[in-house]
């Protein structure tokens, strides 16, 4: 019988005393719940009943000891570990005295019985990720990816000027930008959520060969599927002392991916706030303050603050595929390494409630998109001008429309007017079709493509997998 869910507790204070920019300024009590100090000896003391239960199922002890090492297991207080562990200089040697203390000598002996402690560490730390990733990860996700799926319908005709290598392309939609990332984000969302299953934990014992269990239960592969299904994981295939990280380096290499696409989408928003373009603006809440000293300052720091976090979880992966080695049956030259791994999920959660937050109340200028879209008087109409060239028997259209383009911008003239001074160009323009000319002459309007349909499409689909 599956266990009943680990009931988790946070004190809710933010500690001023911590290290980790993590426990102070970007503290998060939802995050700290599943992810903090406390929790993590939780999920130790929480294996460790599962164990108990185990035990009694098989015979091994009796129901009464079990309950009785649960409920110790379920009250057991992080400050009373590590006063313990001042003492045993082993964390799950604490662990387990600190359980024994509040149990009955019958008891105590089936405490941590046939156990290694990374049979616990491990299955422990598999469950907090898993838990952590499924609880408030991916539903923070999937709240960005829905205000992303809203802003991308809503703006999927607001017509913006497409740049790439930061120069003006051709016209597309501002929610056809956005459908980029409900795109992408959704996807690594997905992944996510998926690796997060692929968890897994271990009872084989000190070196993998379930050596102490084949002692005293006579199918240890039984006994271990048992222990773990009881907190709902499944054993690795394989494990030595230690499940192998692969699918822990997997799932914080996605996270990492997320944390990228999501500093993309906040260098494309910092980047339109500029104040020579200013497309779209953070909100500025009453009595906030841009600079100490520039008053007129209206910075996008939000989206700052996602690129800048993202720079640690990406980090943390280097951390992590550092790990994929240990010597032989068990070294511990990632036992302190590894403790930094709920930075990954602690970041990728502050950095999509920020996001979410923010583009939510995201103002959107179209007045300025619409002003931008006119800054090359026409230029941008270069694409279609050369195609149509070709299409009435041009042979050196693209060369000719570059040609037209170019002396456009640089006497700063209107595209149409070149075209009407070049008697060439006006020969193959007398040829144009009135809607073609439409196209040349008001690109903004005519020449999106499917951009709008492409967002309403990708939004569609998104909205439906929420």
């Amino acid at each position: 019988m599956k266990l009943q869910p680990l009931t988790l507790a946070h004190n809710g204070q933010q500690n001023l005393d911590g290290i980790d920019p993590l426990d102070g300024r970007y503290f998060d009590n939802e995050v700290a719940a599943y992810l903090s100090e406390r929790s993590r000896i939780a999920y130790q003391a929480y294996i460790e009943a599962a164990l108990a239960q185990a035990l009694a199922d098989a015979g091994v002890c009796s129901r009464k000891v079990a309950n009785e090492i649960e409920e110790a297991a379920r009250n057991i207080r992080a400050e009373d570990v590590y006063e313990e562990e001042l003492t045993t200089k082993h964390d799950i040697k604490a662990v387990v005295n600190c359980i024994k203390a509040q149990i009955s000598e019958e008891a105590q002996p089936f405490v941590h019985f046939g156990a290694t402690s990374y049979d616990i560490i491990a299955s422990a730390s598999a469950l907090q990720m898993k838990d952590a990733i499924t609880n408030i990860v991916v539903p923070r996700l999937k709240s960005l990816l829905s205000t992303l799926v809203t802003q991308s319908n809503q703006y999927a005709d607001t017509v913006q000027i497409g740049r790439t290598h930061g120069q003006h392309a051709v016209p597309i939609t501002f929610g056809f930008a956005l459908s980029e990332y409900v795109s992408r984000i959704g996807k690594t969302t997905e992944a996510i959520e998926a690796l997060s299953g692929e968890l897994y934990g271990k009872f084989s014992g000190a070196v993998g060969a379930y050596n102490a269990l084949s002692l005293f239960v006579a199918d240890p592969f039984k006994f271990e599927r048992a222990v773990l299904a009881k907190v709902g994981l499944e054993p690795a295939e394989y494990s030595k002392q230690i499940v192998p990280a692969e699918n822990m380096v997997r799932l914080i290499d996605e996270l990492a991916i997320a944390a990228g696409i999501m500093a993309n989408l906040a260098h494309d928003m910092r980047h339109l706030q500029r104040t020579e373009i200013g497309e779209v603006r953070e909100k500025f809440e009453k009595g906030q303050t841009g600079s100490s000293t520039m008053a007129h300052k209206r910075n996008p720091w939000n989206f700052e603050n996602v690129i800048s976090m993202s720079k640690q979880v990406i980090a943390q992966t280097v951390n992590a595929n550092l790990n994929l080695t240990s010597e032989h049956q068990r070294d511990l030259t990632d036992s302190a390494s590894s403790r930094f791994y709920t930075i990954v999920p602690a970041s990728i959660a502050s950095m999509t409630a920020r996001l979410d937050r923010i583009m939510q109340k995201l103002e959107v200028d179209e007045a300025a998109m619409q002003k931008n879209l006119g800054l090359t008087g026409g230029a941008i109409a270069a694409e279609p001008l050369y195609l149509l060239f070709e299409k009435y028997g041009h042979t050196t259209a693209h060369e000719k429309a570059k040609d037209l383009a170019h002396q456009a911008l640089q006497n700063n003239k209107p595209l149409i007017d070149v075209i009407s001074k070049d008697k060439e160009a006006k020969d193959y323009w007398l040829q144009f079709s009135p809607q073609e000319k439409q196209i040349i002459t008001q690109p903004e309007q005519f020449y999106t493509g499917l951009a709008a349909k492409k967002a309403r499409k990708i939004t569609v689909e998104w909205a439906k997998k929420i």
